[in-house]
């Protein structure tokens, strides 16, 4: 069939960080989850993504990516999700979390993604492609909801002043129950009505306050550390749709990659990226022979968290290690214009040798958190 329908049953559930052992962060505090919002690594596996080079990170969240690599508005499809994370420390209170061995906070980072693409293999002839890909973080020089101290302080102070304006609400409210029902005293009960009001409006205003102070801790953490280093390792399988007109479901294997991919940071505003990839796959014009690839890149970054533009260089080697005659070049950036959603857009330039150009292939696509 023309589209492949991909469900993940996962519990979305709100998550804040946490600095006082047994109580969470102010109700619905917005959580520092990610540096950035990286294309899943079953687009990366197909070769849609804008950079070839993708920039390691992690989620903890349910996202949709949606990639075009022409005109036609048919785009590409994939969904993400970590399902451990989800299952064992997807709480309010982080302390299950921030407890937890170091092997089980790196098996949280582990993603499952599944993505659809549409291939152009003639003038027109299009093939359809599956593929699911799995990834796991090992080293990750910032983790936030790990950082105890990050809201130590400002949760501190939120739980005293909380503590006393529960307690005025408690006065007020056993004052009201043990008022005797007469008339004589309406004019009292309206006056701890009021108090009684006017405390949880400070309460509610307290709230606010510690919500919006969790996030301006979350944003400027983000902001100095976006360019954390990491380091990711990814297989995945891929897929074509044996019948690809019709409305059957036949998949037949095309192959599978195993990959490395990390990232240090120098400074503020460099971000180098560095990626190693063994893919063997199904060469139909050699009856079914199946090949190998080895692929290296280096991917340079300069921006902030919202905005960021890169350039990057990759060399394929066949089976004998030998280069192939040709190599890509590629030019884009990230934009992130909102928490939850980031535009990414990069143009390949591909060259033979000695340096021609030979093709140019502009590739856009849509990163968005499910929350």
């Amino acid at each position: 069939m023309r589209t492949l329908c991909l469900t993940f049953f996962l519990g979305l559930a709100s998550l804040s960080a946490l600095a006082q052992e047994g109580l969470p962060v102010a109700n619905g505090a917005s959580k520092p989850l990610e540096f950035q919002i990286p294309v899943s690594a079953a687009f990366d596996l197909l070769g849609v993504n804008p950079s070839t080079v993708m920039r390691p990170g992690n989620i903890r969240d349910f996202k949709v990516d949606w990639s075009f690599q022409s005109y036609r508005l048919r785009p590409n499809l994939a969904i993400q999700a970590q399902p451990v994370w989800e299952l064992f420390y997807n709480r309010t209170n982080l302390r299950k979390y921030q407890r937890a061995t170091t092997f089980m906070k790196m098996l949280s980072t582990l993603d499952i993604s599944a993505g659809t693409i549409e291939q152009q293999t003639g003038d027109n002839t299009f093939d359809r492609r599956l593929a699911m890909a799995g990834k796991i973080t090992l080293f990750r020089s910032k983790d936030p909801l790990d950082d105890e101290d990050l809201f130590r302080e400002s949760t501190e102070t939120y739980y005293q002043q909380r503590d006393r304006l529960q307690l005025d609400r408690k006065v007020w409210l056993d004052s009201l129950r043990n008022l005797p029902p007469v008339s004589e005293n309406l004019k009292q009960r309206d006056f701890i009505i009021t108090q009684l009001n006017g405390t949880d409006q400070l309460i509610d205003d307290l709230d606010k306050r510690q919500k919006a102070k969790i996030n301006e801790l979350s944003t400027l953490f983000v902001k100095q550390h976006w360019n954390a280093s990491f380091l990711d390792v990814a297989y995945g399988r891929a897929y074509t749709f044996a019948n690809p007109g019709l409305d059957s479901l036949n998949l037949s294997t095309d192959g599978w990659s195993v990959w490395a991919n990390g990232c240090v940071g120098i400074g503020r505003r460099f971000l180098i990226s560095g990626l190693i990839r063994y893919t063997e796959f199904s060469q139909l014009t050699r009856q079914n022979r199946l090949q190998q690839q080895l692929t290296a890149g280096v991917n340079i970054r300069y921006g902030s968290p919202k905005f960021n533009f890169f350039a990057e260089a990759i060399q394929q080697a066949n089976e004998k290690l030998t280069l192939s005659r040709q190599f890509t070049i590629a030019y884009g950036g990230d934009w992130r214009f909102s928490r939850n959603v980031m535009l990414s857009y990069a143009v390949r330039t591909i060259y033979n040798r000695p340096v021609v150009l030979k093709n140019l292939v502009p590739v856009v696509s849509i990163s968005c958190m499910m929350r």
